[in-house]
């Protein structure tokens, strides 16, 4: 009889992990395990010297100007958009990785949490991706800031939030 009641109060096991949730989890792993290699690959390699940002604002000027002779206009926009994007974060190469080399840290740890159980990690996740897409801002003008990849970025980022969020139930 003792027995019955020790087992009875012992508390219950916690059910396997959702297979979605270890297939978001997965993905999550390989976006944010690409973008730590290329992040440490490009601090490794260094800002753009004078001579290749020339060459890169030269080849940028002539897709836009290509793409305004097509009456493309929105797109010669968004190419030089691109090219003051990229002088401004050139500019402020190194505070720029180190601020994304964090931020993708604080997504592994979150998409670590959730794997193992803990809804700390879905919290750090949404924190993760807000600072991914607002990250920008802190080294760049809004104004030169094309309007498709914020877009883009939130879209991705609600998406996988949205799938995150229906595994909430097994996460404590």
């Amino acid at each position: 009889m003792e027995t019955i009641e020790s087992i009875e109060k012992q508390p219950s096991m916690k059910e396997p992990r959702p297979a979605f949730l270890t297939v978001l989890c997965v993905l999550s792993f390989v976006f944010i395990g690409f973008s730590l290699l290329f992040g440490l690959i490009g601090l490794a390699g260094g800002p753009m010297n004078e001579e290749q940002l020339l060459d890169y604002s030269v080849q940028l000027t002539k897709s836009a100007d290509e793409m305004r002779s097509l009456d493309m206009e929105s797109f010669a926009v968004m190419m030089e958009q691109i090219g003051r994007m990229t002088v401004s974060v050139n500019n402020h190469f190194y505070l720029n990785s180190i601020f994304s080399l964090i931020i993708i840290g604080s997504g592994l740890f979150g998409v670590i949490k959730m794997m193992q159980g803990h809804k700390i990690g879905f919290h750090l996740y949404i924190i993760y991706s807000l600072a991914s897409i607002g990250q920008i801002y802190m080294f760049v003008s809004p104004a030169d800031i094309p309007s498709f990849i914020v877009i883009f970025n939130l879209l991705i980022s609600g998406i996988f939030i949205l799938m995150y969020s229906r595994n909430l139930k097994w996460l404590s």
